[in-house]
């Protein structure tokens, strides 16, 4: 197809979308009507199939696939008109409307769909998408479940999250001990993507929220292990707390978290957090106090400093060599290094910073250093 003939194509199609757009939009303002109107439910339904229908047609991949998923939101709709919609829900329509709207107004731009400006648009269109379906599913689940049902799902979630996701909390911490890797920022980043399957299977919109900040801030390669660590765990920890205290609604990203996250995605995180509607959660006590969190896990990074603290002394004094230990009885690889003193057998098999007998131990081995230094040997 001629170049000529191309762009003709492209602006019948600009023209059928927008008009198709205008449709959607004032559907989407006038959301909570529109339920008991299975035509005009229909109307935005077909909509938003057209432009993913001539998007498809032509290649253009951003938007058919933004038209898709809201060809997908509004037939679930369509299938269950039975539930209330809340403010929450038109924001998140209306917060997806506007990626599809962008996308479109950049195709009639001079430099069309050109990757860098597709790509700053897409960005975070997920997340949102994401947040989009676990609410409906959350207002559609509450609507047509009898209270008995909604009672054994309670159960199950708190059975998940007081069994499940202290595991994946393990996870993290063990991978935030290893060296910073391309790698370990992937395995992180799918110990989240397990953590937000989880808040989704029991529609937790705030939980699948944060989490989804807390693998943003992952993603980003300027944030060094040793800063994310300490603040991503303990994110983590207070908002399963939370989730046991039945208290979800109340989770949201915290500045230390905020501050991870690229200030175009931040805005976007923070705006969503508060555009959710707080609910009346069932009242429990709350034993951990935030103070009291943040003591277990800044305990658990301590230890961790600790033990890289004896491991690089351990190095210095040659008891240790790339990274294994260099036992009294074993022969190394490789000529021992030069000063070497014998580790003790016990030793070599010890790596235990709790070990109060650590410190002490360092003490008089310095100080046999410097008594052995004194005789002057030659």
């Amino acid at each position: 197809m001629d170049q000529d003939k191309q762009k003709q194509i492209t602006g019948y199609f600009i023209e059928e979308a927008k008009e198709h757009l205008q449709t959607i939009e004032s559907g989407l303002l006038n959301l909570q009507s529109l339920m008991g109107d299975a035509e005009a439910v229909n109307e935005i339904f077909r909509a938003a199939h057209s432009i993913k229908g001539g998007a498809a047609m032509l290649g253009f991949s951003s938007i058919q696939h933004v038209a898709h998923n809201f060809e997908d939101y509004f037939k679930v709709m369509r299938e269950n008109n039975t539930f209330k919609i809340d403010q929450h829900l038109q924001t998140l329509f209306l917060q997806a409307f506007d990626k599809l709207q962008e996308l479109v107004e950049l195709l009639q731009s001079p430099y069309g769909l050109n990757k860098d400006a597709v790509d700053g648009i897409m960005l975070g269109s997920d997340q949102i998408f994401a947040s989009l379906k676990a609410h409906l599913q959350n207002l559609i689940s509450g609507a047509s479940k009898p209270e008995t049902d909604v009672k054994t799902d309670v159960r199950v979630m708190l059975g998940v999250f007081q069994s499940e996701v202290p595991m994946k909390l393990r996870n993290m911490l063990e991978l935030f001990k290893q060296p910073d890797s391309p790698r370990s920022r992937q395995n992180l980043e799918a110990i989240c993507n397990q953590l937000q399957e989880i808040g989704d299977r029991f529609s937790l919109v705030n939980w699948s929220v944060m989490i989804q900040s807390v693998r943003t801030a992952i993603a980003n390669p300027n944030n060094q292990f040793r800063v994310l660590a300490p603040i991503l765990i303990k994110e983590v920890k207070q908002a399963q707390e939370q989730v046991l205290a039945q208290k979800a609604n109340g989770i949201k990203a915290s500045p230390q978290l905020l501050q991870l996250i690229p200030a175009n995605l931040s805005t976007q995180t923070a705006f969503s957090q508060t555009a959710v509607v707080t609910k009346v959660a069932a009242s429990s006590s709350d034993n951990t106090s935030a103070d009291e969190v943040s003591k277990i896990f800044g305990a658990v990074i301590k230890e961790d400093k600790a033990m890289k603290g004896w491991q690089t002394f351990s190095d210095l004094v040659a008891w240790r060599q790339n990274g294994a230990w260099i036992a009294s009885n074993t022969v190394p690889p490789q000529a021992t290094p030069d000063g070497h003193f014998p580790t003790p057998l016990w030793l070599a098999a010890w790596h235990q910073s709790k070990d109060m007998k650590a410190r002490e131990l360092q003490a008089q081995y310095a100080a046999l250093l410097a008594k052995i230094a004194s005789c002057n040997l030659s």
